[in-house]
């Protein structure tokens, strides 16, 4: 672990490599009762290896008499563009808990450390039974990951053995449990086995358990569990060939026999293969070395000759179907690729950010020739937004009299300042004529690609004078932003999900987030490329308040020249009446006239 994380506490995200990545943390509910068992959900979202990524320990990271967390029930997945790590968490007091914002490491695409750290998240735990599980008392005392939980018998059980069954269920023991001599009863051992401190003896029957039935999450995790308490490390993994072997070690011995037998028999057929292959050429070249010199050669001049022949009946296919049906009399002549020449230049000499201009693309080719469905694909789009669809201009005129220019006008702006090079890939269609003989032929289409050369591109930034400022850089031209929340009846203290559907026609900054939100959820491009809806979470506890917290947003419009601001919240909350004192005390006395 590099010094960079150490320093801030962060946990290493071992074998992942990216660059620039996003985190964001959510809980499956955010109010419930103390001891309720939640899922925390934590997503890494950008371009990166997760290849390698395996669910870090968090237990160490969350203060216990808060939370608990269960490392071992954690579990990696991947979500639309996200990779995401799923734990169990449970409230273990009353209040308003916040679980803190965790700090991840990870190495850089230069190989350099990099850190994201994640949103807070809160959760009302209301008073109330608190849910136990018997089965982790002992080990969270010691705040170690603890073993599965214990499993009921197969149904096939006679009358004694269902007996003997709910007497060591109802106190269980290893010694009770190793009486029966089903797969349900040795994990029940191994449980019990655990919390008795004797992980030896658990690890023995998860090894064994693991041969004959194959490797379970249940029997991975109490071998973690037994690993732990040997080593008296909460944060102990299992072993990396354990790890690295799952797709062989999930099926029973006779599974595994199977697969490896079957490894070697394809092997062996393989270099069998192999083998038949290098004496058949070997074959070959005996044969040739004994051919007489002359006899060998009238082979070779006979492949020779076969080779030409269908060479030249390939090029009469592509002849007769490459461009249509043509008719003529003598030998057809050598069509050539029509030569198209591409330029770029923009219309305006001076750009400044959220101006309209437009680039003007020309494209000089015989006039023998048209072109169509032209597709035009910038080489860099920092910043750029095209605010329509390319138009036809009147055609410029070319130094070479057989040659004819076709004039694009394409509309855009550039929403951030920008210097640097910009040149445009060209795909389309061109069609032409050829002829054969000095007979009419008909025409052809083929496609076509070219580039432009690069022209430099300065763009001014936007003028500071009469800038707000909270002015983040957004540039649209126009913006729509509108709340909706999850509860809008709550009791006090209760977390509110907000989520924020912001609408832009425009450019949003990576990374902008309103104030106060959490995360942004999902960024959907419209038609033309640019963003369309973007969401975003926010949590609000409900201390009071009439109504949610008044959001504003400045952006700039390019259309009116002006800094406008978009404005959502304030949505009403209506809290639930606690009972007063005078209906409290008529409730306790009709309780005591009805006792």
């Amino acid at each position: 672990m590099s010094w960079l994380a150490i320093l801030f506490g962060a946990i290493q995200l071992t074998g992942v490599t990216g660059s620039d990545l996003r985190v964001r943390a959510f809980f499956d509910a955010n109010n419930v009762k103390v001891g309720d068992p939640m899922t925390l959900t934590i997503d890494f979202l950008g371009e990166a290896d997760f290849r390698a990524l395996h669910p870090p320990a968090l237990s160490r990271t969350v203060d216990r008499r808060d939370w608990k967390l269960d490392d071992v029930s954690a579990k990696t997945d991947t979500f639309r563009d996200a990779r995401r790590l799923t734990y169990r968490v449970r409230p273990m007091r009353a209040g308003v808990l916040w679980f803190p914002a965790l700090a991840f490491a990870y190495e850089g695409a230069d190989g350099k450390t990099r850190l994201v750290r994640s949103n807070e998240i809160p959760v009302h735990a209301k008073g109330g039974a608190q849910v136990v599980v018997k089965e982790m008392d002992e080990i969270e005392e010691a705040g170690l990951p603890s073993p599965p939980a214990l499993v009921d018998a197969p149904p096939s059980l006679s009358p004694d053995e269902s007996f003997a069954w709910r007497m060591a269920m109802a106190k269980p023991t290893a010694d009770a449990f190793a009486a029966f001599d089903f797969p349900e009863a040795r994990l029940n051992e191994a449980t019990c086995a655990i919390r008795e401190g004797n992980w030896a003896r658990a690890l023995k029957i998860y090894r064994r358990l693991e041969w004959s039935t194959g490797q379970t999450s249940a029997i991975e995790r109490g071998m973690v569990a037994a690993l732990a308490l040997r080593h008296d490390n909460p944060a102990v993994e299992l072993p990396v060939w354990r790890q690295v072997g799952r797709p062989l070690l999930k099926y029973a011995w006779p599974g595994r026999v199977g697969l490896v037998v079957g490894g070697f028999a394809a092997l062996a057929f393989l270099l069998w293969l192999v083998g038949r292959g290098i004496r058949a050429v070997a074959c070959v070249a005996v044969c040739l070395l004994a051919v007489p010199a002359a006899d060998a050669q009238g082979i070779f001049e006979h492949f020779r000759q076969m080779e030409e022949q269908m060479n030249r009946m390939h090029q009469q296919m592509q002849q007769s179907f490459g461009g249509g049906f043509s008719f003529g009399i003598g030998e057809k002549e050598v069509r050539e690729p029509i030569r198209i020449v591409a330029t770029v230049e923009t219309d305006k000499k001076e750009l400044q950010v959220g101006d309209p201009f437009a680039f003007v693309i020309s494209l000089e080719y015989p006039k023998t020739a048209s072109v169509g469905q032209i597709r035009l694909v910038p080489t860099s789009a920092i910043g750029l937004s095209f605010t329509g669809q390319a138009e036809n201009l009147a055609d410029g005129v070319a130094k070479n009299p057989t040659n004819v220019v076709k004039r694009l006008s394409l509309p855009a702006r550039y929403d951030v300042p920008y210097r640097g090079t910009i040149a445009f890939a060209i795909e389309g269609m061109v069609s032409g004529r050829e002829t054969r003989g000095g007979f009419f032929s008909m025409t052809f289409s083929n496609s076509f690609r070219c580039e432009t050369s690069p022209i430099r591109i300065a763009v001014k930034p936007l003028p500071t004078d009469r800038q707000p400022p909270d002015f983040t850089g957004i540039i649209s031209e126009g913006l729509r932003i509108h709340e909706t929340c999850d509860l809008l009846v709550v009791e006090t203290n209760d977390v509110v999900t907000a989520t924020y559907r912001m609408f832009a026609k425009g450019y949003v900054p990576d990374g902008f987030l309103p104030k106060g939100a959490a995360f942004e959820w999902v960024r959907q491009e419209g038609r033309d490329g640019r963003p369309g809806e973007i969401e975003y979470r926010r949590y609000i506890v409900a201390d009071g308040r009439p109504a949610t917290p008044k959001v504003s947003i400045t952006y700039y419009d390019p259309r009116t020249k002006t800094y406008r601001t978009a404005t959502t919240g304030e949505t009403t909350l209506r809290y639930k009446a606690a009972p007063s004192t005078d209906e409290t005390s008529r409730s306790e006395k009709a309780k005591g006239k009805g006792t």
